[in-house]
Parts: C-alpha cells; sequence; structure tokens
C-alpha cells in the first residue's frame, strides 16, 4: 500500500477540511488513483451524511496511489488534527503529503518545506494519525442513492442564507425548505408564538423539464411547492460548506425522505447524473449532503 503525492493546492484542501470540521470529531478519506473523496456519517440520530470528491490533479502533482483492493486506500482520520497540519502548510514553498509509519502506527505526514529569513531551507514535519480501513470494513459504506427528484433548485448566495438561518434558528428546532419548479425557495420556523417565512424568488430551476422521469414525478403544478423540513442542526452544519466560496449550490427536495445539496467547487459545474441540466464548464469537484427529514 502506498501513497504520496506533491501538494499544489494547500489551500483548497483546507477550505474542504474546513467544510467538515462541524459535522463530526473523525471522517473517512478514500484515494483512488484519479480523486480523493472525504466522507462524514455522522451519529445514528441525526442521519447526516456528507459524500465530497475533488479530482486529484486540482490538488496535487505526482500523485500516486497503490494498493491491493483496486488502486484504493481507505483511512479514518481525526478531523482537527488534519486540519492543524494544513493550516501550517499555508503559503509552503513545497509540502509532500505521504501515507507512511512512525512507531510501526500509520500516519499521514506533511513535508512542509519553507525557506528562512537568512536563506536556509526549513523543513517541519506533521504527521496525523489515521486508521487503515480494509475492504471488509467499509464494504457497508455505500453513497445513498438519490432519485431524480421533482424539483431541482440553484440556490441564493450561501452567505445570505447564513445571515438569516443565524437568526431563524433562535426560533425553533427545525426549518422547513420548499421549493417550487418556478424558482421560488422559502424557508420556514415555527414555535408556538410566532412562525416566520422567509422568501426566495428568481432562482434558477435546474430540472429536466422534458425529460419524462421528471414529468411523471411532477405531479403539481409548476407553482405549488414541494416541501421538506429538517433539523435546524444538520441545515446550519450544510452551511458550513461557505468555506470553499461556492457559486454553484443546487437544492433537491425528496419529500418524506431527504433534503440534498450538491455543492459545487468551482466557478460552474458539471451535474453529472444528479438529474440536473449540465451548465458550461467542469468543476474539479463537489459535496453531497444527505439531510434527513425530521419525522413528527
Amino acid at each position: 500500500m502506498r501513497f504520496r503525492a506533491q501538494v499544489t493546492n494547500a489551500n483548497l484542501l483546507l477550505r474542504v477540511v474546513q467544510c467538515i470540521e462541524k459535522l463530526s470529531k473523525n471522517a473517512m478519506l478514500k484515494l483512488t488513483q484519479d480523486k480523493l473523496h472525504i466522507i462524514v456519517l455522522t451519529d445514528m440520530d441525526s442521519g447526516l451524511q456528507l459524500w465530497s470528491d475533488v479530482v486529484a490533479v486540482a490538488l496535487f502533482s505526482e500523485y500516486r496511489v497503490e494498493s491491493l483492493h483496486n488502486n484504493e486506500i481507505y483511512l479514518e482520520f481525526n478531523i482537527e488534527n488534519l486540519q492543524r497540519a494544513l493550516r501550517s502548510a499555508q503559503g509552503a514553498q513545497r509540502v509532500t503529503l505521504k501515507l507512511t509509519k512512525k512507531q510501526n502506527l500509520p500516519v499521514l505526514s506533511l513535508v512542509i518545506k519553507n525557506m528562512s529569513g537568512t536563506g536556509r531551507e526549513m523543513t517541519l514535519n506533521q504527521d496525523v494519525p489515521v486508521r487503515v480501513l480494509t475492504p471488509d470494513q467499509v464494504s457497508a459504506i455505500m453513497e445513498p442513492q438519490v432519485p431524480t427528484g421533482p424539483v431541482h433548485i440553484m440556490m441564493p448566495p450561501l452567505n445570505s442564507v447564513r445571515s438569516i438561518t443565524e437568526r431563524l434558528k433562535l426560533m425553533g428546532d427545525r426549518v422547513t425548505i420548499a421549493a417550487n419548479r418556478e424558482g421560488q425557495v422559502t424557508m420556514r420556523v415555527a414555535n408556538d408564538r410566532v412562525e416566520i417565512t422567509t422568501y426566495f424568488r428568481g432562482l434558477q430551476n435546474m430540472t429536466h423539464e422534458s425529460s419524462a422521469e421528471s414529468l411523471s414525478q411532477a405531479d403539481r403544478p409548476s407553482h405549488e411547492f414541494y416541501t421538506a423540513t429538517v433539523d435546524m442542526k444538520n441545515f446550519t452544519r450544510f452551511l458550513q460548506s461557505y468555506h470553499i466560496a461556492p457559486k454553484n449550490i443546487v437544492c433537491c427536495i425528496l419529500e418524506h425522505r431527504a433534503l440534498v445539496f450538491y455543492v459545487y467547487i468551482g466557478s460552474t459545474s458539471m451535474f453529472g447524473d444528479t438529474g440536473v441540466d449540465n451548465l458550461n464548464d467542469q468543476t474539479c469537484g463537489s459535496l453531497t449532503y444527505y439531510i434527513p427529514v425530521r419525522q413528527v
């Protein structure tokens, strides 16, 4: 088993890790020959999941992954430890990331090289303890299969949603998100004394209107809403994705099941098989949040 790469974009890698720091203490890292995947499965009560992937060339050069299991490596790591190590690599002249052993225990080792004020090369080693997972241990870990929903809406800028949510979360522990195929989204929070609804209009509807599957699921007029009520804490956790400064975030509502957010890293998106139309350019990665509905 071998992994070694030259880090060319430590800032992007740090921002991806910052997106997940509020989700859990630990996460899984899946290394393949062309992508880096970070997977977070939160506690059984909340059910929130995050599945992210970034193409290796956006982060690394001289990227090499070898294993006896389809050249894939699965590691479990502490998010805070990796974040601390990556902060040390910001602005470095050269950063190497490799899987190795220290005192016979596996670690992700960052070798960070910089120049001192006197022109001498300085080397800093940051080791992140990891647990290597076997194929049997990861065989039951599968990304949820999301059907093509009746509505996919491009969300408004995340900062505006965050500022509104900071006020709404004081009113209740759940939030209801609704959207229709005319580009309208609402956020509603209610308690015994008050109900507050925020409206967004003029958003882009990304649903395949010509798709037979979408039309068969769109059992309501285009102006009528599809809704999902989720835990406020899970919704605010999703908002941590502002760290990667996404420009494209698509909301998919699966009533009575889940709220799904596709967060695309880069200026524009390639939606692949998510059931929405392709935009102009391909991104370097994405984060997909699966938030289960709150059962009454």
